[in-house]
């Protein structure tokens, strides 16, 4: 595999202690950073707890201290994102990814998706998936035209921030979550937040349904290791006394207060 270009793996999965669990949130984000710093491509697999996740765009909904409050009361944090894209909901049918590299280059958008999202499609292929591609899902939830979708449907939804000398694509595949569900939850932020939508939970489906089978979050995780493998050689890696620190940060600066 000496010809592979190394990459460092920062995985969260099934022992992760609840304090990282707890920062998952910003870890793809902090990783990011750290792969600027040090010039190393850097591959992010983790869990989560259940958290929302709110698109910048979305600062400006007029209601926005009741989707705050709506969370809260349910004990969800709510996060900003730094890429694009919109309201999602994140839980425990779904799975994170994310990919970092340095680089200032804005105009290097779709040769960044093309190229650090190849280890997701290939993942889906190591499933038995072979007819995902890029597209947009019309009319579902955080509708983006890099999202990876299945004649036309999401199963991943994709964005990408370019900025603090990073290039970073992340986003979710949607194992067992609900589509149905979670639009039904989506909708009912969107009108909380005083600019109500409308969207097709068809557009939206889980890798359950398309497998026609039950699925783990560890299968679709080997899965993962196995596409970014056959791109990089990974060096597993965790994160430092100063990566913790500014998760801790970020996570306070993300945050819906």
């Amino acid at each position: 595999m000496d010809h592979f270009p190394p990459a460092r793996l920062i995985h969260l999965g099934a022992g992760a202690p609840d304090s990282a669990l707890r920062l998952s949130p910003v870890l793809t984000e902090t990783a990011a950073v750290s792969a600027a710093e040090r010039d190393m491509l850097t591959v992010v697999i983790r869990r989560h707890r259940p958290y929302v996740l709110l698109g910048p765009s979305d600062r400006r909904l007029p209601g926005l201290d009741r989707i705050r409050d709506w969370a809260e009361a349910r004990g969800l944090p709510a996060f900003i994102r730094i890429g694009g894209g919109s309201l999602v909901w994140q839980d425990a049918g779904t799975i994170s990814f994310g990919v970092a590299r340095k680089s200032r280059d804005l105009t290097a958008l779709e040769r960044n998706f093309r190229e650090l999202g190849e280890g997701v499609l290939r993942a889906f292929r190591h499933l038995g998936l072979e007819n995902v591609v890029y597209g947009r899902a019309a009319g579902s939830y955080c509708e983006g035209p890099w999202d990876m979708v299945v004649d036309g449907v999401k199963i991943a939804g994709v964005a990408q921030a370019i900025r603090g000398g990073f290039a970073l694509v992340s986003g979710m595949i949607l194992v067992n979550q609900d589509p149905v569900e979670t639009t039904r939850i989506i909708e009912e932020l969107y009108e909380l937040g005083g600019s109500p939508r409308r969207l097709r939970a068809e557009a939206v489906t889980n890798l359950e349904r398309l497998l026609g089978h039950p699925i783990g979050l560890e299968e679709v995780e080997r899965a993962l290791l196995a596409g970014f493998e056959s791109l990089y050689q990974l060096t597993p890696s965790e994160l430092d006394v100063k990566e913790w620190s500014r998760a801790a940060r970020l996570y306070h600066e993300r945050r819906l207060a």
